[in-house]
């Protein structure tokens, strides 16, 4: 690890010093040190962090504690200098969240998980992005302060490697309006095909997007406009859509889909307030962090979901965010698992000191399954979130 980061300050450096043709790249180191610790009144999907209640042990609450550094992340951010009719950025960023479900790591000895590397070129309104960054569907997130931002509760979209085109066009002196759309890595299971297998057969071992040969396609439009009362509007709609392939080893295959349909909306107020929301209806969903992460399947596991949030400056000092999301699954498309997740939040952020942020959430969480006798169990939990923030 040590001669890694070695290699790359140097790699760096010289980046940093030119880029060809008087061109030059700098680098910023930016990012924040967090320490959260959270009491949940039941078992949890993750610990850490929350994105399901787990089904209950036993018939008393099954109390957790967690406390962990791993949300802490940094990252370097490169800008380019005296190009031609150009802007070149990029972004490389990292947190210690590798590793965290398997059970493997010791909790005081996390592991790097990338979350961004990338660059971008623009010229003019068009843009063009490559390497690992935000999937383009479902833009927005809630402003929470348990990791996941309403994952697997109606907000969807996560990270992976990417080509994506922007063009941008101001329709008037107060609105911009964006076209975007690009091909994206497909991550999948490793499915086995619904015909009957023949002696010996069985699914290759292989990513099923891998073996799809080709990547997804996202796209999204939005629009926004600032009013002269000083409040502004955004909204757009996106989706993806994208073919899986699973293969057996003796060479028989069968496709599949992936796809979802999303809108998005937020308002923002000049006396410091506004609210967002999200929307979304699709199938496979599980590596966009939807259908309540349910495996995919041939068939396709259709799922539903949303969220609402609000937000307030209350003071210099003090913002305070609250809101809810759900993500349903059609029942028939599982047979057994996760059905309906839902939570209720709210949290506070007080600026201590310049930098350093005291926090605390409030969540509620029910999540619904699905039993192999057709049954439906619910089980709930209620979270109290703590954390302690130095963004540098």
């Amino acid at each position: 690890m040590k001669r890694a980061l070695i290699i790359l300050a140097f790699a760096l450096f010289a980046l940093g010093t030119t880029a060809g043709n008087g061109a030059s790249i700098d680098f910023d180191l930016y990012g924040s040190l967090k320490l959260d610790g959270a009491y949940d009144q039941n078992l949890t999907s993750h610990g850490n962090f929350v994105m399901w209640v787990d089904p209950q042990q036993f018939e008393d609450n099954d109390e957790q504690y967690n406390m962990t550094a791993n949300e802490s992340r940094f990252g370097i951010m490169l800008t380019g200098n005296e190009y031609e009719n150009a802007e070149v950025n990029g972004k490389i960023e990292f947190d210690l969240y590798a590793g965290s479900s398997s059970g493997a790591v010791a909790e005081n000895e996390p592991m790097l998980l990338l979350r961004h590397a990338y660059f971008s070129v623009q010229m003019g309104g068009t843009k063009i992005i490559a390497g690992q960054t935000y999937d383009m569907i479902s833009p927005l997130n809630p402003s929470t302060l348990n990791y996941p931002v309403l994952w697997g509760c109606g907000n969807i979209g996560y990270r992976r490697p990417q080509i994506s085109l922007w063009q941008s066009f101001g329709s008037g002196e107060n609105t911009d309006m964006t076209i975007a759309g690009g091909f994206f890595r497909t991550i999948g299971s490793d499915l086995t095909p619904t015909f009957t297998l023949a002696a010996g057969e069985s699914a290759d071992g292989t990513d099923d997007g891998t073996d799809a040969g080709i990547p997804s396609f996202q796209g999204m439009f939005d629009v926004k406009h600032n009013f002269s009362s000083g409040s502004s509007a955004r909204f757009g709609i996106s989706g993806l859509w994208g073919t899986l392939k699973s293969e057996t080893n003796l060479g028989g295959s069968e496709n599949y889909d992936s796809w979802a349909i999303n809108g998005h909306m937020s308002f923002a107020f000049p006396n410091g307030y506004g609210f967002m929301g999200e929307i979304y209806t699709g199938s496979n969903l599980q590596s966009y962090l939807g259908g309540i992460l349910n495996n995919s399947s041939i068939e396709g596991v259709n799922s539903t979901g949303g969220w609402a949030s609000a937000w307030m400056q209350a003071s210099n000092r003090v913002k305070l965010s609250a809101g809810f999301g759900m993500d349903t699954v059609d029942k028939e498309d599982i047979g057994t698992g996760r059905s309906k997740n839902q939570s209720i939040f709210g949290n506070v952020n007080y600026t201590l000191v310049e930098n350093v942020i005291l926090g605390a959430e409030l969540s509620y969480w029910d999540t619904e399954y699905v039993n192999i006798d057709e049954s439906t169990d619910s089980y709930d939990n209620l979270r109290l979130q703590t954390s302690m923030i130095l963004n540098f």
